[in-house]
């Protein structure tokens, strides 16, 4: 392919200066991700046209494929954070949450439960920082300091970011690859079983140290075996979308049986401490239905004779080739970010109709509640919409250009094959920048399987560790650390935070990078 543009230093910072741009306004100016993203969409068309050769079609061409993008992630955003928040107005959160408190008094086993399973479950459900909002004020309550609580959550919920939001991140991070969920899906969940591991025993470390982790290395390891199995199941059956939840409950159920076992059997079983609603409360099986239903619908979906059925209903749109005047080709597109009836949006707005229905049944509706959760839907929903609209289109107007095939020469040459190393922390960089792990493979998914193919190392390899890098960055990313400081009552002192979690990320990540270098360059050298 000819780059149009040849490679120099001050080309390579011309290509990276919207990246630049997008990092100095949310780390030093503390913009919030609209105006950053805006700006920063600005800048890469500004470059595109008077440095790459970019003319008007190609660049009109390359933000309707951002706007269509944007509508495929942010379909899956509403409607989760909507499920999300009917549930919750309906009481059915601190039922779930409730139960799990009663699973065992072991405080490092709770801790566990809570922030390591329990808040993995969360955030297959909803992401947008709803498992530490909801899990570390429960963990507050149940007697753990609050910086300990905050910073477990954070930690403890990274493996699932990616997979999280019924998969909004993994199906981000296929979109722009153009890899197929089938191939990519299965490597990601064997690279996160890494983080997986790594977020029990971190948990554990900040529990109580040392001590802590070697009493509760039997059942981490077991724990995430279970939950890592679970996850690379997920993948390989096509249902990515349950991928952090199903794990989630998976690992709740494991630990739950191993707190009854002669090594942690404890003198009695907790007593809930979170009020809900005295004896005429909802049972867990009730305030558990929507995701019995999402999980039952999920499931029909991969049926051959089901998605045959509703094929037609699949849209999408084409886009035709395009060219810099500096002779960068843009392949044409069909069916763009096509959206179907298996979209996690149609299946998560369905599972909401049949919760009205559930719960009208039971006797455990209340009025309004539909409109509260639009209401509550539209206002922690508008802010980042606006953000992942503007970073996508300044992602596509980067990759269609030649900016991001730029820049990866020039990270193939200063990295080598120690890429794989240096790729698992983008990924972190990216999330950290955004707060979003599907942000984060927006912004830099392509410049990874760009510089994967200069250095002919496996692109599906690289792909997967930017999503696993990205889902590791959730435990640091300044947004999530402000509201889990928020939650616990630590306003002004997030630093206690920060400070913690920091050097579990880095360690997870590491690990991970580790991996995949010894992935790409020994075990699976000849995969493309």
């Amino acid at each position: 392919m000819n780059t149009g543009v040849v490679l120099t230093l001050g080309t390579w910072l011309l290509a990276f200066l919207p990246i630049l741009m997008l990092l100095t306004t949310i780390v030093f100016f503390h913009w919030g991700a609209p105006k950053a993203g805006a700006v920063s969409w600005i800048v890469a068309l500004l470059i595109g046209v008077f440095a790459f050769g970019a003319k008007s079609r190609l660049l009109a061409l390359a933000n309707s494929k951002g706007m269509s993008l944007s509508l495929y992630v942010l379909l899956i955003i509403w409607s989760a954070v909507f499920l999300y928040n009917l549930v919750d107005r309906l009481g059915a959160v601190k039922v779930i949450a409730a139960n799990m408190t009663k699973v065992t008094d072991d405080k490092l086993l709770q801790c566990l439960l809570m922030s390591w399973c329990f808040a993995g479950f969360m955030q297959g459900v909803a992401g947008f920082g709803v498992p530490i909002a909801v899990v570390a004020p429960i963990m507050v309550v149940m007697g753990f300091r609050p910086a300990v609580a905050a910073a477990s959550c954070l930690v403890g919920h990274c493996w699932s970011v990616t997979f999280g939001s019924m998969g909004a991140g993994y199906y981000t991070l296929q979109l722009i690859t153009k890899i197929p969920g089938e191939i990519i899906g299965p490597w990601m969940a064997i690279l996160f079983a890494v983080p997986i591991i790594g977020a029990g025993f971190a948990v554990a470390h900040i529990y109580g140290g040392w001590a802590a982790v070697k009493r509760g290395t039997p059942v981490i390891v077991i724990t995430s075996l279970a939950m890592s199995v679970t996850c690379w199941l997920m993948t390989f059956i096509g249902a990515a979308q349950l991928a952090a939840l199903i794990p989630g409950l998976v690992g709740c159920g494991t630990l739950a049986v191993i707190a009854r076992s002669r090594l942690y059997r404890s003198t009695g079983i907790a007593k809930a401490v979170v009020p809900i609603g005295g004896p005429q409360a909802m049972s867990f099986h009730l305030a558990f239905s929507p995701y019995y239903g999402f999980v039952a619908l999920s499931v029909c979906t991969q049926f051959h004779a089901v998605s045959r059925f509703f094929a037609p209903l699949t849209f999408g749109l084409n886009y035709p080739a395009a060219q810099t005047t500096m002779g960068f080709a843009v392949k044409a597109e069909k069916l763009y970010s096509r959206i179907g009836i298996a979209h996690p949006s149609f299946l998560l707005l369905a599972t909401a109709i049949l919760s009205v229905s559930i719960f009208h049944a039971a006797g455990k509706w209340k009025s309004g509640s539909i409109m509260g959760a639009c209401k509550d839907t539209f206002n922690q929903c508008v802010p980042t919409s606006f953000g992942v609209i503007t970073m996508v289109m300044m992602a596509l107007v980067m990759n269609d250009t030649g900016m991001t095939y730029l820049l990866a020469q020039g990270v193939a040459r200063a990295t080598g094959h120690l890429f794989p190393l240096a790729s698992v922390f983008i990924g972190v960089l990216g999330t950290f920048l955004t707060g979003s792990g599907a942000n984060s493979n927006v912004m830099f998914a392509s410049l990874q399987v760009e510089t994967a193919k200069v250095l002919g190392i496996s692109t599906v390899i690289i792909a997967a560790v930017q999503g696993v890098g990205g889902s590791i960055g959730g435990c640091v990313a300044p947004a999530k650390v402000l509201l889990g400081s928020t939650m616990v009552g630590l306003e002004g002192r997030e630093s206690e935070v920060l400070n913690r979690t920091i050097p579990y990320c880095l360690g997870i990540a590491l690990m991970t990078g580790i991996t995949a270098w010894v992935f790409t360059n020994v075990l699976f050298r000849g995969l493309q």
